[in-house]
């Protein structure tokens, strides 16, 4: 008698076998579920991380009754104007008439009698000089409330709503620098680290002089202390209107 012929008339060997193959079935349907679980906490966790930039817009207040930020908007403009009594929309993105998001977005603004400011920033090179003495102005002098925005929200709308509370809450450099966030999607690496730079420089400079925060001294440091390649001065003032309309500013760079 063949080693088969002794396997297969053995009930003892034979549910070994079948136990063992049973075993590996289980074990297998275990691992599939451990992974597909694993795999659904994950995008579970993601989605939840950045339901702000996927799902509304990245549609935030900043401060109730007087600052919003959002991603770019599209056809919510009109929304958000009429439920937030919006009175001024900066647009940090650049873009120009070339472009339908920016025609759409003047036109609307200008429709609803509300101030259109261009201030274009990079999201991923160190500010200059000038656009924070320029942000910081017309923070100090819009008509409120007012709506922050970029492409995404994200980075450049995150340094302008920290800048924000900075100039106009009194709020520390480090705990304004919470709006710029992975909540947000702000995930700073490969350049938009550096927007946290002034931020961070001038909470390491108020340490080092024992000296508080003010609102005034801030911008005195941005105007005296920052290191930026452009030289100490006052920027001319930004006016609303379309970037056509004036060149206080630099060629915008679309993104």
């Amino acid at each position: 008698m063949d080693n088969f012929s002794v396997v297969s008339e053995n009930p003892s060997i034979v549910a070994t076998h079948e136990t063992s193959a049973r075993a590996k079935r289980l074990r297998r349907r275990i691992a599939f579920a451990l992974a597909a679980g694993t795999t659904l906490a994950i995008v579970g966790l993601v989605c939840w991380t950045f339901r702000g930039p996927w799902f509304s817009g990245n549609l935030a207040v900043v401060d109730p009754g007087r600052v919003i930020r959002s991603a770019q908007p599209t056809d919510q403009l009109n929304r958000w104007i009429e439920q937030y009594g919006l009175r001024s929309i900066l647009n940090l993105r650049g873009g120009g008439s070339a472009d339908d998001w920016y025609r759409n977005e003047v036109n609307e603004a200008r429709s609803h009698d509300v101030a259109f400011y261009d201030l274009p920033l990079s999201a991923t090179r160190r500010p200059k000089r000038r656009e924070l003495l320029i942000l910081i102005d017309l923070l100090d002098r819009c008509r409120y409330p007012l709506l922050i925005h970029c492409k995404s929200g994200a980075d450049r709308t995150g340094l302008a709503s920290a800048i924000y509370e900075i100039v106009r809450l009194g709020t520390p450099p480090l705990e304004a620098e919470r709006a710029l966030s992975l909540d947000f999607g702000h995930v700073p690496i490969l350049g938009p680290e550096h927007l946290h730079e002034p931020l961070r420089e001038y909470a390491a400079w108020l340490k080092a002089n024992g000296l508080p925060h003010q609102p005034a001294r801030f911008r005195e440091w941005v105007r005296n202390e920052y290191q930026a390649p452009d030289p100490p001065a006052d920027p001319p003032v930004l006016q609303p209107g379309p970037r056509i309309a004036h060149r206080a500013l630099e060629p915008a760079e679309r993104q």
